[in-house]
């Protein structure tokens, strides 16, 4: 059996760790498990006797999310009818990375113009390329509607 690494020691404060409520980000089970829950009731703790909260780290940086987006994509290889809906939806988990990373840059240093950080912008233009790049294998919406919600948000 496998022992995990698990730190039972309080996070030092000068870390300030974020922490984010949104469980589906990691389980995507939930989801599909309670269709009917709101996002303020999958924030809950499941009420399972046996339940144990844990909590991931998860490093969410420039890097990172292209790393991850690049992972997808040889994943899945081309954007088709059969695979459309489940590539779409793991993007669309990376897309919310880049949301939170941008609500932290955009804390961290109020952007002079727009509604977003410069980080995120640069992030989301080296995004969209790698989008841009899916071979289209007839697929109906995905990327394309994506990238244009991106460009829409972030780029215009």
């Amino acid at each position: 059996m496998e022992h995990h690494d698990i730190d039972i020691h309080p996070i030092p404060e000068s870390e300030k760790p974020r922490f984010i409520n949104e469980p589906w980000l990691s389980d995507i089970s939930l989801m599909d498990a309670y269709p009917t829950k709101t996002a303020e009731e999958l924030k809950q703790p499941e009420a399972e006797k046996d339940n144990v909260r844990v909590y991931v780290p998860l490093d969410i940086n420039r890097k990172a999310i292209l790393r991850r987006l690049r992972r997808v994509i040889s994943r899945y290889g081309e954007a088709n009818e059969n695979n459309e809906i489940n590539f779409s939806m793991d993007v669309e988990y990376l897309v919310s990375q880049i949301e939170i990373y941008n609500q932290i840059w955009s804390v961290r240093h109020m952007p002079e113009e727009g509604n977003h950080s410069g980080e995120a912008v640069t992030l989301v233009k080296e995004f969209v390329s790698l989008l841009e790049e899916i071979p289209d294998g007839c697929s109906e919406y995905f990327p394309f509607d994506v990238i244009d919600e991106l460009r829409e948000e972030y780029l215009e």
